[in-house]
């Protein structure tokens, strides 16, 4: 490539590059170089921008993020204490339930008090106190640093009251206790009503405590038992915890960051003084009528910068530049985040170096343009042959050509690079088909780290058995038969749109729904497990025909939201999952030999697959490495396709688990030993009949849930 080439007037004009910038350093000296000045300004004060934008949106992004966590972390620790208080409403109105409450405050610093209120009108609550609140009650002790009351049941009539207690250290002993008269009714709380009648988090709006003066937000959670709301479970969260986030998280120096509502009402600022309302007892103030011109100026154009920030001039002179987003839907509330930043944090500096550097630079190119022009035409020739070089290599012809003879030692090691990348691509296509290599090298394009979350199905499988089976085989029979038992699994994972992951040993990690979208996958995993099982059923009867090892495969499934995508580091990683539905899928494959099944799936999966498939439910249990329990389920096949022996045996099993779970240990270790005496295969029945009869020996206490504890994986 002798030339650069231009077309002109639809004509084809060559022009020497050492004649082109012979004319560009000659002719236009000045120009030149005024407009890389200019050109390299502005671009700097674009990148600038450019780079505020993306601390903005990335701070903003945490911001909501953060702050909505704040918030839900709370919504989670009153749903599990719904949860227990469902399970058992008596425990919470004994003071084991106050200890409850107290784990569950110690579990989310936001939260300032946490309370169990019933539809009777019983009310327990545990909270924090500090020196506001010690100053709301003369009655408080000065060294009290835990509150406790309850509130007797609306039947105590004019009796009702509000029992007090504190304390220096939980569990402790009580410092002071006393009880006043109530008539509170904590059914009139919005949070409590809305609780009630969605069925779900209630988010309140800001309010004030009336024992702190501080703003606070309430949450509830509603107490459903035997499909009945029985009351719900609050929490107060004060919401500087949100404005020291804020405010600790600055975008810069001088910006600042709010929170508002679609009235318009201020809910937290990194600037605490906005918070200042000016009235007494007013919960919020109204971002518009606030004393800071800049922030009401930027509010008022917040519908510019919706989608990315938007700069504009204040009042005052000042550049800034402005960022609204809104909070996630699952919040359900109409909460907005601002950002207002000086630009000047940004690119003042910028714009000093700036006008530095143009002074440095005119005396440069000028004694720079000499020497260019000199070395131009060596490195025009020098230049040429590396582009034709690596356009060939593009094209992945890897001729060998002459070395390049180059003055400059950049180009000199660019060369040999080249001829480097050449020997080793050669070599590679002898490892990988060559259409294929070039293919990647055309395309340009680069596997990058990163993942999303997705709503996946997890299937774990392996081979029951597999040390004994193993111990009896040399190392290359066992790669030749895992080889077959690996194709059989594989193709009843490709016909349902399963894609292994990866084998683990002699076990399988299998995904549904990624990286290709499946509808119901749910039902593909079930019927991918299922269609499997069968396979190695008419497999075991070639394979004991040929006096070859015999494959049982034990299957645990999970449905649930995970990371999915390119997991591990920049230079090396794997397309995989990560979250607690793959592990408990993995728990759930452990326990089918504990149980003596063949498929195990979690409740969520039971309920996500509906009246597709026949299910067993087997045991409510805690499986290692998780805190909280699951019902377990056996999958025994589709609808229709599964015996009536086994359908009624597994429902003679649910009633005997029905009375096992309502504290009929005698009648339940009655029912399951029939069970186990009529199907000696039925190992499940065995074992809940032996632990149901030792319950029966040694009951357990009040406050058990059902909950079998497994120890081992």
């Amino acid at each position: 490539m002798e030339a650069v080439h231009a077309k002109v007037l639809g004509k084809r004009v060559r022009i020497s590059l050492s004649i082109l910038m012979l004319g560009m350093f000659l002719v236009f000296t000045i120009l030149p170089m005024l407009g890389v000045l200019i050109y390299g300004y502005s671009r700097n004060e674009a990148s600038a921008l450019a780079n505020l934008e993306r601390q903005v949106t990335r701070n903003m992004s945490q911001t909501v993020l953060a702050s909505a966590e704040m918030i839900e972390t709370v919504g989670h620790v009153i749903a599990v204490v719904a949860d227990s208080a469902a399970m058992s409403p008596v425990y919470f109105k004994s003071s084991r339930g106050g200890q409850v409450l107290w784990r569950s405050l110690r579990a989310a610093n936001q939260i300032d008090a946490i309370y169990v209120s019933l539809e009777n009108g019983f009310h327990r609550v545990v909270s924090r106190i500090d020196a506001d609140r010690r100053k709301s009650d003369s009655r408080i002790p000065e060294t009290a640093n835990w509150h406790s009351s309850y509130i007797d049941e609306f039947s105590a009539g004019e009796d009702r009251a509000r029992h007090r207690e504190f304390f220096e250290t939980w569990g402790g002993e009580s410092l002071a206790a006393y009880s006043v008269p109530t008539d509170l009714d904590i059914r009139k709380l919005p949070h409590y009503i809305e609780a009630r009648d969605t069925g779900r988090l209630a988010i309140g709006e800001p309010s004030i405590n009336p024992d702190t003066g501080f703003r606070v937000i309430s949450l509830g959670f509603p107490i459903v038992r035997s499909g009945k709301f029985i009351g719900f479970v609050g929490a107060n969260m004060t919401l500087s915890n949100i404005s020291d986030y804020l405010d600790n998280n600055r975008i810069s120096e001088n910006s600042t960051t709010i929170i508002y509502d679609g009235q318009g009402n201020l809910i937290a600022s990194s600037d605490l003084g906005l918070l200042n309302t000016g009235q007494k007892g007013a919960v919020t103030s109204g971002v518009a009528s606030i004393d800071d011109i800049s922030i009401r100026e930027s509010y008022d154009l917040r519908h510019l910068a919706k989608t990315s920030s938007y700069v504009f001039e204040d009042s005052q002179g000042r550049q800034l530049s402005i960022r609204e987003m809104p909070f996630p839907d699952r919040f359900r509330k109409d909460w907005r985040v601002l950002s207002v930043a000086s630009t000047d944090d940004f690119v003042g500096e910028l714009i000093r170096t700036n006008q530095e550097m143009a002074a440095i630079t005119g005396i440069l190119v000028v004694i720079l343009s000499a020497i260019i022009l000199l070395l131009a035409n060596r490195i025009r020739r020098a230049v040429n042959h590396l582009v034709v070089e690596f356009n060939n290599i593009g094209q992945f012809s890897l001729t060998d050509t002459q070395m390049l003879d180059t003055i400059v030692q950049e180009l000199d090691i660019l060369d040999h690079s080249k001829e480097r990348m050449k020997l080793s691509l050669r070599s590679f296509g002898r490892y990988v088909p060559t259409d294929l290599v070039r293919k990647l090298i055309i395309s340009g394009e680069e596997a990058k780290l990163g993942g999303e979350r997705r709503r996946m199905t997890i299937y774990f499988s392996d081979i029951a058995n597999f040390t004994a089976i193993s111990e009896k085989l040399t190392p290359e029979e066992i790669v030749d038969e895992m080889g077959d038992y690996f194709s059989l699994m594989r193709d009843s994972l490709s016909e349902n749109q399963g894609t292994i992951d990866k084998y683990i040993g002699d076990g399988i990690l299998a995904l549904f729904n990624a990286p290709i979208e499946t509808p119901d996958h749910e039902v593909a995993a079930c019927l991918a497990a299922i269609e499997g099982q069968k396979l190695l059923v008419q497999d075991r009867i070639k394979r004991e025909a040929a006096g070859r090892p015999l494959f049982h495969a034990r299957i645990g499934l999970d449905v649930g939201e995970v990371l999915v995508g390119n997991i591990g580091t920049a230079d090396r990683f794997s397309y995989t999952v990560i979250g607690d539905t793959v592990n408990l899928a993995s728990r759930l494959e452990g326990l089918c030999k504990f149980y003596g099944i063949s498929i195990m799936g979690s409740e969520a999966l039971r309920d996500a697959t509906g009246d597709r498939f026949e299910w067993r439910f087997l045991d409510r249990a805690s499986v290692v490495g998780r805190t909280s329990s699951t019902r377990i389920f056996e999958l025994m096949g589709e609808k229709g396709q599964v015996a009536p022996e086994r359908l009624s045996d597994r429902d003679a099993y649910e009633e005997a688990i029905g009375y096992y779970m309502n504290g009929a240990f005698d009648e339940a270790s009655r029912r399951f030993m029939d069970l186990s005496q009529r199907n000696p295969t039925n190992l499940a029945a065995g074992i809940m009949a032996r632990r149901a009869r030792k319950l029966h020996r040694s009951p357990p206490e009040e406050e058990w849930t059902g909950v079998y504890v497994h120890t081992k994986k």
